[in-house]
């Protein structure tokens, strides 16, 4: 079998393959291992040979993320290019180690912009798999994007799950077999990755949820004066969407549980933003203030599984003498320290855990591998350029609410837009105290979702589809021309007759 064109052909291609790489990017410590990050990276490869052979492929996404883009692909490289020595160490920051390469008699040569050439490389290799997600999710049809989202929707369930069960086990043994001491949770090596993920999936289900909920399905406008009641049973009485919401509701509350017992608690403040806001957001989709009573439900159903699991412990990680004595902010001085001395040129793409060493504070006894501030780290390692892609990309996504946000009906992948758009700005927040997108798994899910967000819906080719076929009129039969009425005389009697 041939596929009826060449565009067909490569979206028969792409995805399968992103729905792979999504499925496989959380299995080994959440991708932030050399082996599975190769993987992760030679299939990132494969996804943009397909993108790129794409008749239309520049035509889905606006100019000016295409130039983000092209100058996030492009910082590493520009970091990486040779540099006279006099030009080197001129550069702010340098001065400190031309002097200690010319106490140890080494060569004065061409040297690039970044310190460890070695870790921006490593680094701009890493940046594969998000670039080729986003640019495959923007260009797949509507049904293959919203599968993928289901599909995504089902991996963070199983996430969840899993580490359900290994918090009832009080080990990490049911993934992390030999590692009875790990701290991973699900199979990411820390609670507050798998956090992230969950808190990424959570405005998804909700998203769903709510258009299940609204009578008729999606892009059916609800009518007024019938109460949440009346809906929820006109709802529940068809058997197949019973199934369907009851599903999306069980996969809600099991996202959530998930959330609380990670114990990470950025993440659980933001899941419960996150429930908020979907509140907000799809009130008046699902039957004005009265969608209230629904996110009730879900959360006292939520609260009494929490408490038969049991949340004691949880509670305790809010009251932990940790908090006040978390060393957050000593690292995030440390940081800001070397901004300082590196500004504007930054000190290199994946250069922070080896360079913050020399501005480390002294009250900071372990090694540091990240800023916990994924903003910070960014000015570090990238400098000001690296910081106005950042004020770019924050830009694009506030100027896409008001094209999303729109009174007309809402069509199945809309909900699932503005549960991605939501998702987004969670991870975002918890960007400040953490460094999630420097997880390769919690990244590819960051531009799955920012992908769904900047995808522009194809609404006429699926109004085509909805439409039944239409049979041509039969045209009616001339009626005859009236007759002129006869003339009085001329009227017979026949009785007469």
């Amino acid at each position: 079998m041939r596929p009826a064109s060449r565009e067909a052909g490569l979206v028969f291609l792409a995805a399968p393959l992103l729905g792979a790489v999504l499925v496989f990017a959380p299995l080994i410590k959440g991708g932030n291992r050399p082996i599975p990050l190769l993987i992760l990276e030679l299939a990132a490869l494969a996804l943009l040979v397909l993108a790129a052979l794409r008749p239309a492929f520049s035509g889905h996404l606006p100019r000016a993320m295409l130039a983000a883009l092209a100058c996030l692909a492009a910082l590493p490289l520009l970091q990486l290019l040779p540099l006279p020595p006099s030009l080197w160490s001129a550069l702010p920051g340098r001065d400190f180690y031309a002097a200690a390469l010319a106490a140890v008699g080494a060569e004065a040569g061409f040297r690039g912009m970044s310190l460890i050439p070695w870790a921006t490389q490593a680094a701009g290799l890493a940046l594969l798999p998000p670039l080729a997600v986003f640019l495959t999710a923007t260009a797949l049809p509507d049904e293959k994007l919203k599968t993928l989202a289901h599909g995504f929707i089902a991996l963070a369930v199983a996430q969840a799950l899993i580490g359900l069960a290994q918090y009832g086990m009080g080990s990490t043994g049911v993934v992390f077999a030999g590692e009875p001491t790990a701290r991973g949770m699900g199979t990411y090596a820390n609670p507050d990755h798998l956090a992230g993920l969950l808190e990424m999936a959570l405005p998804l289900a909700l998203a769903l949820l709510a258009m299940n909920v609204h009578p008729g399905g999606p892009g059916v406008p609800h009518r007024r004066g019938r109460g949440l009641r009346q809906r929820l049973s006109g709802l529940f009485s068809q058997e197949f969407r019973l199934n369907r919401t009851a599903l999306l509701a069980a996969a809600s509350i099991a996202i959530l549980l998930g959330l609380v017992f990670t114990r990470s608690r950025a993440g659980v403040g933001l899941g419960m933003l996150g429930i908020l806001l979907c509140a907000l957001v799809f009130a008046r989709r699902i039957g004005g203030e009265r969608s209230a009573r629904l996110v009730t439900v879900l959360g006292v159903i939520g609260l009494a599984l929490a408490l038969e699991i049991g949340l004691a412990p949880v509670l305790e990680r809010f009251t932990d003498t940790n908090l006040v004595e978390d060393s957050r902010l000593s690292i995030f001085a440390g940081t800001l320290a070397g901004i300082g001395e590196f500004l504007p040129f930054g000190s290199g793409i994946g250069t922070f855990p080896e360079v913050f060493r020399r501005f480390q504070p002294g009250d900071v006894p372990y090694f540091v591998n990240h800023a916990h501030n994924d903003y910070l780290e960014w000015l570090f390692e990238g400098g000001l350029f690296a910081g106005a892609l950042v004020a770019v990309f924050l830009a694009l996504y506030a100027l896409r609410w008001p094209q999303l946000w729109t009174r007309e009906r809402w069509s199945h992948l809309r909900y699932l837009q503005v549960g991605a758009g939501i998702g987004l700005l969670l991870l975002g927040l918890h960007g400040l105290v953490d460094f999630n997108l420097h997880i390769p798994a919690n990244a590819i899910y960051f531009a799955f979702l920012a992908g769904l967000f900047f995808h522009r819906e194809h609404e006429a080719p699926a109004r085509q589809q909805a439409l039944p076929e239409r049979r041509p009129e039969r045209r009616p039969e001339p009626a005859p021309a009236p007759q002129p009425a006869p003339a009085p005389e001329d009227l017979r009697n026949p009785f007469a007759d």
